[in-house]
């Protein structure tokens, strides 16, 4: 990767950290540890210290692999598995991974049967299904039903706690009333066990709704699991309208080379349906003045979430390799061998860091 000069993801982890920090303070503010989740950055170890470093309670991740890397270079950081685990993975889990959410009986037994083998007790949390139908334990009773038999018949796990997921299928938004099953199922879980949970976990990113805007949330709810809205803060305040006093949207740049600058008519000449099968409508705006990135769905996913940071230009189209900018409007020349450079929401950064074609570069 060495010779490649574009295109570069530039990356201020002192931001990614000063965020991390921002937002553990403003969660502590209403009871809440945050586990810092970092899936989107491939497990990167970099972002996955600037975290820790910025006040996150755990290290989450979806990947197994992340979280081992992450426990061998960093021992002390306490690591969170926020997907269920597989069946062929639970030796894995149980070694690299303090804490995992689960919401199936066959996986808590094999995770149980694993810790045993390795002489550990591995911390489970349960996940209840309270509306957006991804993973969780539908029903009160079964929910609970579940939570005793950790208890009581899985001697080498520990039941940490409860959690739900939000918006992630469905688009069901956390509330006061979701919320609120969610709480009185771990109270009815610690009458039951005689002791307290110690993590209630009320969501990711999209309960930081509640959060920013001061809403209501039970007083049982004390965990959140926050990935992107920490590092790449502008995401959510374009989609959501959550804007975080003190939260910087600088902490990452795409870089991409210029390789054709011409003018063409707006409209496309002839039948049309683009190399993805779609077929996209162009606005007829007369001749307009073009310039191709040389970047594209290989790497970053949808060309149309990246936000050019030079006034005036827009993001037309893509395709695997390209993306197509209007640059009429910028106020300047534009040549092959010029660069750009865009802002990301959440997919591109995530295809930039699990893609070999773009070079990560740390302030």
């Amino acid at each position: 990767m060495s010779e490649m000069k574009y295109p570069i993801l530039d990356v201020d982890l002192a931001a990614v950290e000063e965020n991390a920090r921002t937002m553990c303070k403003l969660c502590a503010g209403r009871g809440l540890d945050v586990a810092g989740v970092i899936k989107f950055s491939d497990g990167d170890l970099k972002i996955a210290k600037a975290y820790a470093d910025g006040g996150c309670k755990q290290i989450a991740s979806s990947r197994t692999i992340h979280l081992k890397e992450i426990k061998t270079a960093y021992p002390d950081i306490t690591t969170m598995l926020i997907r269920i685990p597989m069946m062929s993975e639970v030796e894995e889990v149980v070694q690299w991974c303090d804490i995992s959410l689960n919401s199936e009986e066959h996986v808590l037994r094999a995770l149980d049967t694993a810790a045993g083998a390795q002489g550990v007790v591995h911390s489970v949390v349960l996940m209840q299904d309270v509306g957006d139908r991804r993973e969780g334990v539908y029903g009160r009773e079964a929910f609970v039903s579940l939570a005793m038999m950790v208890e009581q018949e899985m001697e080498h796990l520990h039941l940490m706690g409860v959690g739900s997921s939000f918006a992630c299928v469905s688009g069901v938004l956390p509330d006061w009333d979701n919320l609120s099953d969610l709480a009185e199922s771990a109270e009815q879980i610690e009458a039951a066990i005689g002791r307290k949970l110690e993590i209630v976990s009320g969501g990711s990113s999209i309960s930081l709704t509640l959060v920013a805007s001061d809403a209501p949330i039970p007083e049982k709810i004390n965990h959140l699991r926050i990935g992107g809205a920490i590092a790449n803060s502008m995401g959510i305040r374009k989609n959501r309208g959550v804007l975080i006093d003190g939260m910087r949207e600088d902490a990452f740049t795409l870089t991409a080379e210029i390789v054709e600058v011409g003018e063409k008519p707006s409209p496309p000449g002839g039948a049309r349906k683009n190399w993805s099968g779609q077929t996209i409508e162009f606005e007829d705006r007369g001749v307009r003045t073009r310039a191709i990135a040389a970047i594209g769905s290989q790497d970053i996913g949808d060309c149309k979430q990246l936000v050019p940071n030079d006034p005036g230009v827009e993001v037309l189209a893509g395709s695997s390799d390209h993306t197509i900018l209007d640059v009429t409007d910028s106020g300047r020349q534009w040549e092959p061998g010029d660069t750009i450079s865009f802002s990301l929401y959440y997919m591109p950064l995530l295809y930039c860091f699990s893609t070999r074609h773009v070079r990560v570069r740390y302030k």
